[in-house]
């Protein structure tokens, strides 16, 4: 599985993908392999546990979305011969840094921070450094150190968390539990807080795999089991959540033998009902959609439908009635049409003629990207808020670089679609694209003993 498959994701990376990939793409550079990983997981935790793929304005329905292609192209500049950072600005619409990252061990936290590890020679951790990238400089941000213990099915978990509150976001480190563990937990943000976040707990492997989340008190080190009595505790082959914001409700997907079932639980109420039930037909997700409005997908191998369901009410209906799903998603070897999912309310259709709309799957109303076709190579990727979208093309991606030759940004709030050509990106190998916050695109790349980070902002 190539890069540009893993790159394309639902709209969050699985770890399914992430194991299979790093190790044909990156190959001899085990390094980077690692903290690919470790990157590809923070956009999992980042964008994929919250419903936040609803975040687009009002006025989408409106809008006209327009495609801009910048004349003037980027030349990445040489920075083993450049100062420490450069910046400039690419056809005055979009402001590029470019960091030469002093030392090793780095690791990027998906939430707009970076994280220096330093170690002792046995390979325990001697000291954590939190770093935040702004106006061209890098900012040392001290860590807190807090240890807990918590105990689920009788296996107990303890550790050490590493965390840091900058901007009034809160970052936060997890060291790794080891490739061979049938035991691990790792702590996720929680938006729009700083005092608390989701521990996520495992065990097992395979059919006997399961996991469970508790909610974390950073100021007192207390852990809450806030899901009791909900019946979460008791499903079975539980794989992916979704939480409202307040945490008061959550859409859990389950792959058991028989086939995927959706949950949706009301925390607060210890109410857990399977959606499928609810909706008398097969469910394969589901995302929140505001209020008491939950967006039912129905997805099969070359087509899916989708459906309004109120909650209140029990109304279920029909919105996009068996619409194609686009070919070789994630290669674009191909050139082919239909819709592309983005894992959230938002899809992309494309035409035969390779001519690209914006799809509510709520309403199913298409909104067309005037002056845009797509490119054989080019993949998207939604941000955390799920209001913009990245847009990559990859020109023979190898397992030395990803050879990213073109850049842009689709911002659904503005509606606009802003694209740039890359000059100079073949050496130093490009080994990672992402987004490094909910603004800024971010590209890592690296050599013998330095690393380089570009980060974009349209």
């Amino acid at each position: 599985m190539k890069a540009k498959r893993l790159l394309t994701a639902f709209g969050y990376l699985d770890e399914e993908y992430i194991a299979e990939a790093a190790p044909k793409l990156y190959g001899k550079r085990k390094r980077n392999a690692r903290r690919f990983r470790t990157a590809a997981a923070a956009i999992l935790i980042f964008a994929g546990v919250f419903g936040t793929a609803m975040a687009v304005s009002a006025q989408f329905r409106e809008m006209v979305l327009s495609f801009f292609h910048i004349e003037q192209a980027e030349s990445v500049p040489d920075l083993s011969k450049s100062p420490v950072i450069t910046q400039s600005g690419i056809g005055g619409l979009v402001k590029a840094e470019y960091v030469r990252l002093e030392g090793s061990d780095y690791t990027v936290l998906g939430s707009g921070m970076l994280c220096q590890i330093g170690r002792k020679e046995n390979g325990a951790i001697r000291s954590v450094r939190f770093g935040a990238i702004k106006d061209g400089t890098v900012l040392s941000v001290d860590a807190n150190k807090n240890s807990f213990m918590a105990t689920w099915e009788d296996h107990t978990y303890e550790g050490d968390i590493y965390w840091c509150v900058y901007d009034n976001k809160l970052s936060l480190y997890n060291p790794p539990s080891g490739e061979d563990s049938e035991q691990s937990w790792y702590l996720e943000p929680i938006p729009g807080r700083t005092d608390a976040a989701l521990l996520h707990l495992s065990h097992g492997r395979y059919e006997a795999y399961r996991q469970y989340y508790m909610l974390y008190h950073l100021d007192t080190g207390e852990t809450e089991d806030f899901l009791q009595g909900t019946g979460i505790e008791e499903l079975v082959s539980a794989s992916h959540f979704q939480w409202s914001d307040d945490l008061s409700k959550a859409i859990i997907t389950c792959y058991p033998e028989s086939g995927p079932d959706v949950y949706y639980c009301d925390i607060a109420e210890k109410k857990l009902a399977s959606l499928s039930n609810l909706a008398k037909t097969e469910i394969t997700n589901a995302f929140f959609a505001g209020g008491n409005t939950l967006l039912f997908m129905q997805t099969g191998e070359t087509e899916c439908s989708s459906f309004r369901y109120d909650l209140a009410s029990g109304q279920l209906t029909r919105i996009i009635n068996q619409m194609k799903l686009f070919e070789n998603y994630g290669t674009l070897s191909v050139r082919t049409d239909g819709l592309m999912l983005l894992g959230g309310r938002y899809g992309l259709y494309v035409d035969p003629a390779q001519a690209v709309f914006a799809v509510d799957l709520l309403t199913g109303e298409k909104t067309p990207v005037n002056g845009f076709t797509l490119d054989e190579g080019g993949s998207f990727l939604l941000n955390p808020s799920g209001a913009k979208m990245l847009y990559t093309v990859f020109e023979d991606a190898s397992e030395d670089s990803l050879n990213i030759s073109r850049l842009g940004v689709l911002d659904f709030n503005t509606g606009n679609f802003t694209a740039f050509d890359r000059e100079g990106y073949e050496n130093p190998g490009e080994w990672s694209v992402s987004w490094f916050d909910d603004d800024r695109v971010m590209i890592q790349s690296g050599e013998t003993g330095a690393d380089y980070l570009y980060l974009y902002e349209f």
